[in-house]
């Protein structure tokens, strides 16, 4: 289970001043430069149809930003955005050759980052994208082929809300930063410290090293009470002092206080979602809730793979790559969850057993003193659990009384759907939810009992109000959503 966050939170502070905050210089005198930047690049990249590159005035933020184009500029435009790291755009360089041979592909440093100007700057999701439209706008020329990996995948993401109709197709791979940061910590630990501090020890290309609320109470000790890291990023005093002006730090904690809830609702592109199944950085967990929640979404999980499959499977990311420029494009309007068929008459239970599972239709499943019990793919009139640990997925319940009843237990669930007079009542319980959707005709959340949920992506909705929630909620007895 993922709720070891005390446990995280002196780890995790104690990375954000590791080796990983180091933060490398733009490459030579070429961030002062405008103009064509061809020697920044490696032969082979060089050496690619219709390459070019340059450094220009980098809209938004100031300063110069280092952009790479390749291919027919006539053929369909592909569009890279890479994730936290000093290697920037060159995440992609091995599947640039693949993807030049038909398509128009265009890369670049975000600001902050590789080649491009560093400066103490609030690097934000929302500031990103507003420079990549800026930045774009000249160089591509109608709809085009969102690509985005780890944190250039949620920036890609946002993008697709945002700009409906600049996307044509959204394609993300270990897609980071969009679970609550109490529940990456938790991932974290989950994964393993083994395969977590690999990651740190190289320049910070994980969102871990700045979710601990902890490590803010002991830098900015004029916060008082429990601060709000948020308050860090406004003031460049603060972004100064206590992030030491890094851009890799400012735009981790940026992407990981974002709520992607509404962005996710707001994406109109089709998507294709790659993710390793060895990924210890960016949470699998976040693929499940993207295939959900995104119209026409297709999951590949790729076997055996990391955080960084351009490096370590180039080859089955092109293959991903080319397959999901060559499916349809159609804009696409929200799912919609269809009504269930009649379900059977069958009853799942599982009382004081460990390691059970449920899959498909139910009249009603309860659990009752049971450990490491798993739903996944469930379809049910009702769910209650007790005394219990467990795991649900993708899982739907519709009931005329009490959707999900938790009392007394730890649950995590990713991607679910409840719906009823109540969607879920919970009493002694702490929940981690991921892209859950809550639905009360009455209410969609009614605390029985002191209880704590962590909230990333979800939403609630009830005569009481209707909302996305992102965010850690302990409530007291009586509270409703």
């Amino acid at each position: 289970m993922r709720f070891q966050v005390a446990a995280a939170s002196s780890l995790l502070g104690f990375c954000l001043c590791g080796t990983g905050c180091r933060t490398a210089a733009p490459a030579g005198d070429a961030a002062g430069a405008t103009g064509p930047a061809t020697g920044l690049d490696e032969e082979a990249i060089r050496g690619l149809p219709d390459y070019r590159s340059e450094m220009v005035s980098a809209p938004v933020f100031g300063g110069q930003v280092f952009v790479v184009e390749a291919g027919d500029p006539s053929a369909p435009a592909v569009v890279f955005v890479h994730g936290l790291g000093e290697s920037g755009c060159r995440d992609w360089y091995p599947v640039l050759p693949a993807l030049a041979a038909h398509h128009h592909v265009v890369a670049f440093d975000l600001p902050g980052f590789g080649r491009s100007t560093h400066a103490n700057e609030l690097y934000s999701p929302a500031r990103y994208t507003e420079f990549m439209r800026s930045l774009l706008g000249p160089r591509v020329k109608g709809a085009f082929n969102l690509v985005g990996h780890s944190m250039g995948g949620a920036l890609s993401l946002l993008y697709a809300a945002r700009f409906p109709g600049d996307v044509q197709r959204l394609l993300l791979i270990d897609a980071a930063g969009m679970l609550h940061r109490k529940s990456y910590v938790g991932f974290a630990v989950d994964s393993g410290l083994d395969q977590l501090l690999g990651p740190l020890a190289k320049p910070v290309k994980d969102l871990a090293t700045v979710v601990s609320e902890s490590t803010w109470t002991a830098m900015v000790p004029v916060l008082s009470g429990s601060p709000d890291p948020s308050v860090v990023l406004q003031s460049d005093f603060l972004r100064a002092t206590v992030l030491g002006g890094n851009p890799t730090r400012i735009a981790a904690l940026a992407v990981i206080l974002e709520d992607f809830g509404p962005a996710i609702a707001g994406v109109r592109a089709p998507a294709w979602i790659l993710w390793g199944s060895n990924d210890a950085i960016a949470s699998p967990r976040m693929g499940l809730v993207l295939q959900a929640r995104l119209p026409a979404a297709r999951l590949v999980v790729l076997e055996g793979s990391g955080h960084d499959p351009m490096a370590s499977r180039p080859a089955a990311v092109e293959k991903f790559l080319l397959a999901a420029l060559a499916s349809p494009a159609t804009v696409l309007p929200p799912k919609v969850a269809a009504p269930f068929p009649a379900l059977p008459a069958r009853k799942g239970r599982c009382e004081r057993q460990s390691g059970v599972r449920f899959t498909g239709e139910y009249s009603e499943i309860d659990v009752v003193g049971c450990q490491d019990a798993v739903l996944r793919d469930v379809r049910a009139a009702a769910l209650r659990i007790r005394d219990s640990y467990a795991v649900v997925e993708n899982t739907r319940v519709i009931a005329p009384g009490v959707a999900l009843e938790v009392k007394g237990s730890r649950v995590e669930i990713t991607a679910s759907d409840f719906t009823g007079n109540v969607a879920l009542e919970v009493e002694g319980s702490d929940l981690d939810l991921a892209g859950v959707n809550l639905r009360g005709q009455r209410a969609a959340v009614h605390i029985v009992g002191s209880s704590k949920l962590i909230l990333s992506v979800s939403h609630a909705e009830s005569p009481i109000n209707q909302r996305y929630l992102h965010g850690v909620y302990e409530f007291d007895i009586g509270a409703e959503l």
